[in-house]
């Protein structure tokens, strides 16, 4: 029997941390894949594409636009369809982050974060879901084929779904990510594309290092956030890609990001109360 056709991955972010983490897993499994890298820093992502192109089942190539421009993402779209005839899977893993007040520090920060956090999805989601919806039709009816369902995937953060003190700018970008993609389950599934959004617990990431801290203590929390954690970028690429093969919509990693979660829906303002306490004894010093 002849080889299966590479399928088609477009994956943001894809320079480094998760994103690169995420092409990793992507090729671990079964089949070829084209690999469409996406990030402004063109050089990362070319050293992703450089690391994984050893295994002899995965081309790409890598696209340097910024994922807040909406036409850059229908010129992409444009281009792919004239050489491929299906898009199989979409990580939207591309973010920033910042921590401030409400009212500190410049208004065109916070609207940045938006921009790139929730927009960017957006962006995406709005210019390739058509895309896949087509690709969709032609396996919806075959269940033997239910692993070739093209998949969409928002990568949110579990602050998405515990607002912290300092972090609002990032938790909102984050939660609307997670309306999305809630949303987005409900349109598409009558359409045969899985639709998965991630909720991980802090873990190691570039995203701190080139993060804008307005205080040194948040900084210093945000570490110690890190050095506590179980998980890794690794970790949180193979059980979003497990998640989302299986169809699920939530895929909330980490113990410590999977208590708070239950806790705040138990009791979401005891739950804020405490981490309103635990804020004001770490912004004192004690």
């Amino acid at each position: 029997m002849p080889d299966a056709p590479p399928r088609l991955a477009i994956i943001t972010g894809a320079a480094s941390g998760l994103g690169r983490a995420i092409c990793r897993q992507v090729i671990a499994g079964p089949g070829s894949w084209h690999l469409v890298a996406v990030d402004l820093d063109e050089a990362g992502a070319e050293q992703t594409l450089a690391q994984i192109r050893h295994s002899g089942r995965v081309d790409g190539h890598c696209e340097r636009f910024d994922v807040a421009d909406a036409d850059a993402w229908s010129e992409l779209r444009r281009r792919l369809q004239r050489d491929w005839p299906r898009l199989d899977l979409l990580v939207n893993c591309a973010g920033i982050c910042m921590s401030a007040e409400v009212g500190d520090g410049a208004l065109a920060d916070w609207r940045r974060i938006h921009e790139v956090n929730y927009l960017g999805v957006l962006n995406a989601c709005h210019v390739m879901t058509p895309w896949m919806k087509q690709c969709a039709s032609s396996v919806l009816l075959k269940p033997q084929a239910s692993s070739l369902r093209p998949s969409l995937i928002n990568i949110a953060s579990i602050m998405g779904l515990l607002p912290a003190p300092a972090l609002a700018a990032y938790s909102a970008s984050k939660a609307a990510v997670i309306a999305l993609s809630e949303a987005m389950y409900a349109e598409l599934r009558p359409h045969g594309v899985n639709v998965t959004v991630a909720a991980p617990g802090f873990f190691r990431t570039p995203l701190l290092d080139n993060g804008d801290f307005s205080s040194p203590k948040h900084r210093e929390q945000a570490d110690q956030w890190i050095r506590t954690s179980v998980i890794d970028a690794d970790m949180v690429a193979k059980e979003t890609l497990k998640a989302s093969g299986r169809g699920q919509l939530y895929a909330v990693m980490g113990r410590r990001a999977r208590w708070y979660s239950r806790l705040k829906r138990a009791a979401p303002t005891a739950l804020l109360n405490s981490l309103s306490r635990g804020y004001e004894r770490m912004m004192r010093g004690d």
